[in-house]
């Protein structure tokens, strides 16, 4: 979802669906979700994904499909790789006039649902070493070249990377420990950093996660795999500082198929 050159890191196909919602104690609260497929080639050197998305945000709703393209450059080891991604594809946003509380006649709405389609992309990197994983991205790529663009937008995204380390035990109950660390630029907002750790225990029996945020929100998780089949991961994250006397947290829930 963030990073396009994590695009099929493994052969074959794998389906992924997510449902996020919002502050479900507020009217108009924003609910999200996403629908991605991906596939990595034989020789696990380049990946192919699509993405489905859609957010509702009161009267706004924003629907986004694109495409990505991923190369996996092997070093000389077989161990490290250097990850090259690209995504690209349409995004549509308009004002649902239903939910609209106010003058329906005011030309703002009408501007803005007159607006077309615009094409968007984004652009990845990762380093991955063994256990090591460094990742940057680039998202909204036209909001980053384009001026106009920019000056209708409130805090968007600039810059994300990320440092994660795998340490792997496979004949251990607790088969893996995976702490992370993530920088969030965030225009016109301080930006955010995340630090966390991933436990897998019997291999993909259990996963438990927990993650803190630096707007005071915390994130904590569990799933469970089927048969290295089928996945399910539910978490939940308690509100940011800010807005803990006025909104209850956010609930996401999502599956994963692999064809492998």
């Amino acid at each position: 979802l963030v990073n396009p050159a994590m695009a099929g890191l493994e052969q074959g196909w794998e389906i992924n669906g997510a449902y996020k919602a919002q502050w479900t104690a507020i009217e108009g609260a924003p609910k999200m979700q996403s629908l991605t497929a991906t596939h990595g080639s034989e020789n696990k050197k380049v990946g192919f994904g699509l993405l489905l998305s859609n957010d509702v945000a009161g009267v706004i709703q924003r629907t986004g499909v694109k495409a990505s393209y991923a190369y996996h450059l092997p070093l000389n080891d077989r161990n490290t790789f250097i990850d090259f991604g690209l995504s690209a594809g349409f995004m549509d946003e308009s004002a649902n006039r239903d939910k609209v509380i106010g003058d329906l006649d005011d030309p703002t709405i009408s501007n803005f649902n007159d607006r077309k389609m615009y094409v968007d992309a984004d652009f990845g990197m990762a380093l991955r070493a063994n256990g090591l994983t460094v990742q940057a991205a680039l998202p909204n790529l036209k909001r980053f070249l384009d001026k106009e663009t920019i000056s209708n937008v409130v805090d968007r995204s600039l810059f994300i990377t990320s440092v994660s380390y795998k340490i792997t035990n496979r004949d251990a109950k607790l088969t893996s420990v995976e702490p992370k660390v993530t920088y969030r630029s965030v225009e016109n907002y301080k930006s955010l950093v995340d630090a966390g750790v991933n436990l897998l225990f019997n291999e993909d029996k259990l996963a438990l996660s927990g993650m803190y945020h630096s707007s005071g929100s915390i994130t904590f998780g569990a799933g469970t795999t089927f048969k290295k089949k089928l996945g399910i991961l539910a978490q939940y994250t308690t509100n940011t500082t800010d807005l803990k006397g006025y909104a209850n947290g956010e609930f996401e829930v999502a599956l994963k198929y692999n064809f492998r």
